[in-house]
This record gives structure tokens, sequence and C-alpha cells, in this order.
């Protein structure tokens, strides 16, 4: 949607500020890029975000949740 709003804003605002129009251009390419390579640089980028990092991984928690008692292994 982001990407889409921002094309269509660039459309819009190249009535008045000629040359806007290539700020689209360089989003669709970079969708059709990824599309292609199978790539995300924006996921990527967004994934190294502080905010988007987890605090750590807790071992033992993680196997005390896998290994609950009563649960049938396959």
């Amino acid at each position: 949607m982001v990407a889409g709003c921002i094309v269509l804003t660039s459309i819009v605002a190249d009535l008045w500020l000629p040359g806007a129009r290539f700020v689209g251009a360089f989003v669709g390419a970079g969708l059709v890029f990824a599309g292609l390579t199978d790539t995300c640089a924006m996921g990527s980028l967004l994934a190294h975000l502080p905010y988007n990092r987890g605090t750590g991984a807790d071992m033992d928690a993680a196997l005390a949740c896998i290994r609950r008692p009563g649960r049938n292994p396959a």
C-alpha cells in the first residue's frame, strides 16, 4: 500500500513538479527487481532496525516450551 501511495503521489505531484514521476519509477523499478531476484532490500533494512530486534533468545525457556508434558511427539 505504501509503494502504491508513493507512485500515485509522485504522478499527481508531477503536475506541479516536473520530474516527480521519476520517484514513482524508482519505486516501481525496485519492486520489479525484488520480484525478479526474490530479495527485498527494504525488508532487510527494516529487519535491522533496533525496534525490530528481539531482546535475545532464552534457550532454556524455548526448550521448556517445546517439551511440555502431555504433548505427543511426532
